[in-house]
């Protein structure tokens, strides 16, 4: 969590800083955090069957790095856990570990911790279950917020920044949650990661 003043210059500075757009996606996307880089994972289920895990890496050097995108096989992550050089997903009953960093990722999936349980299976602590969408703690909150990432960088910063604002129209949020580069505390660079919906009580 930061601080106010934080989450004021943010969203200040991202008027005045110009933004990748990203795909919209309609469903919630999980991620964590490597040392240097940051991955999520997306699915566009409503459309088709495509599944991806996105990583970028971040460094003093480089900033935001070009988008790497790499497709997954169909299945609910139940949690991620980002490593130097891989990326592990869990599935209900599979584990998919993902090699980053390298010319030619790879993917090998094994039994999940929990495999053979049944609904008594339990996410490992070690697993985030961190969200960029609808199961968000910004949109949980009903409020947009701001995350700080911690990753190994000493000019630059890195963060979270979820636009969280009702539709004036549905029962729902519209989200949007971009990667945010900070140098001595300004913005220089966004990327948005997720922009997609999430739903909302309405009154009668």
């Amino acid at each position: 969590m930061v601080d106010r003043s934080f989450r004021l210059l943010c969203c200040v500075a991202l008027t005045v800083c110009g933004s990748t757009r990203a795909a919209r996606a309609d469903s919630d996307g999980s991620y964590c955090t490597g040392p240097n880089y940051i991955a999520y994972e997306l699915s566009w289920s409503l459309r088709d069957t495509t599944h991806f895990l996105y990583v970028l890496s971040l460094s003093d050097s480089g900033g935001i790095g070009a988008r790497t995108t790499i497709r997954l096989p169909q299945f609910q992550v139940h949690g991620m856990r980002c490593e130097a050089g891989s990326v592990a997903l869990l599935g209900w009953d599979s584990l998919y570990t993902v090699t980053v960093g390298g010319a030619h990722p790879t993917i090998v999936a094994t039994a999940a911790p929990w495999a053979g349980q049944g609904a008594t299976r339990q996410p490992l602590a070690a697993y985030a279950a961190s969200n960029l969408g609808a199961l968000s703690e910004a949109v949980r909150s009903w409020r947009s917020d701001t995350v700080r990432l911690p990753i190994r960088a000493t000019r630059n910063q890195f963060v979270l920044a979820i636009d969280v604002k009702p539709h004036p129209t549905r029962c729902v949020f519209a989200v949007v949650t971009r990667l945010v580069q900070m140098d001595r505390a300004r913005a220089v660079r966004s990327v948005v990661l997720f922009d997609g919906e999430a739903p909302r009580e309405c009154g009668e």
